[in-house]
């Protein structure tokens, strides 16, 4: 049990460092006439042919239920939903702001399972909770700009449904789909979405540089087919609310792959954001030990 616990835990923080990766790629796709909306789309139908392959070759045969193409196209709506509606939110404030809001979603988690379940989930581990989402508030700049009160909306309601998404993550494990067949159905389901907002949005293009292409192309897999595929592995072993704090490590990553890769300064702020981050997270993790010690007692 430790060990499957373990090989979560380690499934969610794996997912983390490829999302805290993957911004750098999509950046410089949009250098190359790319924009979020279509990363997006692109991000959706990219992978299919290789998912659908996968699937077919893991697990032939395979006959998924009405239930199980229902939830899977729920999930890959509120996923790529949140994607939409993040993006959406740095038309109007500045984007250390939104990013902020939206890194408030392992508190909602949390207050999910406190109203629905009467969960309590104890001094230490709503501390360590705090000093993580506190940490990932610090990373971020206020910049400059005006508050819209539909860019804060939409960045606070991205972490929202991103809660949404973790925990109905967690519910669809009662009657799993194969991973490589879930990542399918949300993507089939993400691409339906998001192409039909770009298209009314108009932001939907093809025309992108051989180089944006390649790195559209690379972060999509990167995301679809690693964070998210360890990602939807460790909320189905470690649950809803422990996924969500852990995933937390991915601002800490977004710092490491800055400082490696573009270069960039190691700021009182961020080395104080990386402190308070990394001392959450430990403090989670021995709750969880100690909880899981009175349980066996």
């Amino acid at each position: 049990m430790k060990s499957n616990r373990a090989l979560g835990i380690f499934y969610v923080f794996l997912s983390a460092v490829v999302f805290g990766f993957t911004p750098i790629l999509a950046n410089l796709s949009y250098a190359g006439g790319n924009n979020g909306v279509n990363m997006a789309f692109l991000r959706a139908v990219i992978p299919l042919p290789v998912l659908i392959a996968l699937g077919r070759l893991t697990t032939p045969g395979y006959k998924a239920s009405l239930q199980q193409w229902r939830t899977g196209a729920i999930l890959g709506c509120l996923n790529f939903a949140t994607t939409l509606m993040l993006y959406s939110s740095y038309s109007y404030i500045p984007v250390g702001i939104a990013t902020t809001l939206h890194f408030l979603y392992p508190l909602f988690v949390m207050l999910y399972h406190i109203l629905r379940y009467r969960q309590r989930p104890g001094a230490w581990k709503i501390t360590g909770l705090l000093l993580g989402v506190a940490g990932a508030m610090l990373l971020v700049e206020t910049g400059e700009g005006g508050l819209s009160p539909i860019g804060m909306s939409l960045a606070l309601l991205s972490g929202v449904v991103f809660a949404a998404y973790i925990i109905l993550l967690q519910k669809e494990a009662a009657q799993p789909l194969p991973l490589y067949r879930l990542m399918t159905v949300t993507s089939l389901a993400g691409a339906a979405l998001c192409g039909g907002v770009g298209l009314g949005m108009g932001a939907l293009t093809l025309a992108l540089t051989p180089q944006a292409w390649l790195f559209a192309a690379l972060t999509a897999l990167l995301v679809s087919i690693g964070g998210s595929l360890v990602f939807q592995a460790g909320v189905r072993i470690v649950g809803d609310a422990d996924a969500a704090v852990y995933s937390l490590l991915e601002p800490l990553t977004s710092i490491l792959f800055g400082l490696l890769l573009l270069g960039e300064a190691l700021t009182m702020r961020k080395a104080l954001s990386c402190a308070l981050i990394l001392t959450g997270l430990l403090i989670t993790t021995l709750a969880d030990r100690r909880a899981a010690r009175q349980t066996a007692k």
